[in-house]
């Protein structure tokens, strides 16, 4: 170990006189290269030798004075990380642009919060009249088919077998009453998305207007049937 450090101060002492021995050697306007080899000795010359041109570089002077210094050459992880970064830090600004025009339509369109609860169970009420019309269309549609079931039971106990326009028709008003109910499941849950979405909208209002909860107004929302 203690030859082993002598000859690597031998190794930067050779090369600091050769680097005065360049320098002596090279006119005033003359620039030097130095690097690092393998070994980690500084090593000087007129250019930087092709294998350690990725390690970085200084450029000194004819008095030995560091004019520029170029860095290592990044890795392709490196590259592939900043590139990651860049796009996350362009996508973190996109959206606190549209976060900031979404604040101004906000502001523009609700002067208080009772604007915005009223809207909301506005919105709600009228998807709830729907839902009721579309009820009272399945309770009378269910009142064919219970009607139709019954005749086509007549006729079985007749011994008889119902025709085909009888079976189509109690397929017909059973697939139509499935369809209302999904009507009715898809407006439910667009009742849901409207809670939600005026419920972050009043967060939001309360916190651009700097409005505790505990002080907010809220009406009552219609009750789902």
């Amino acid at each position: 170990m203690h030859e082993a450090r002598k000859i690597k101060t031998l190794g930067w002492r050779l090369a600091a006189l050769a680097l005065v021995g360049l320098l002596a050697a090279a006119p005033a306007s003359a620039a030097i290269k130095c690097w690092k080899n393998k070994d980690g000795v500084r090593e000087c010359g007129n250019a930087v030798p092709p294998e350690y041109a990725q390690q970085g570089s200084e450029t000194k002077d004819a008095f030995g004075v560091t004019i520029g210094a170029t860095g290592r050459a990044k890795t392709r992880e490196e590259l592939e990380a900043e590139r990651a970064a860049a796009r996350e830090k362009e996508a973190a600004v996109e959206a606190d642009k549209r976060r900031a025009a979404q604040d101004r339509v906000l502001l523009d369109t609700f002067t208080s919060e009772d604007d915005i609860v009223l809207t909301r169970d506005g919105q709600i009420a009228h998807l709830e009249s729907q839902i009721h019309l579309v009820q009272s269309h399945i309770e009378k549609l269910q009142k064919n088919l219970d009607q139709m079931i019954d005749r086509a039971g007549e006729v079985e106990r007749r011994g008889e077998k119902p025709n085909e326009e009888m079976v189509k028709n109690i397929d017909n008003v059973r697939g139509q009453i499935e369809e209302n109910h999904r009507f009715i499941d898809t407006k439910r849950k667009d009742q849901d998305e409207i809670r939600a979405r005026f419920d972050a909208d009043l967060n939001r209002f309360r916190e651009l207007k700097g409005i505790k909860p505990a002080t907010a107004t809220t009406a009552a929302t219609p009750a789902a049937e």
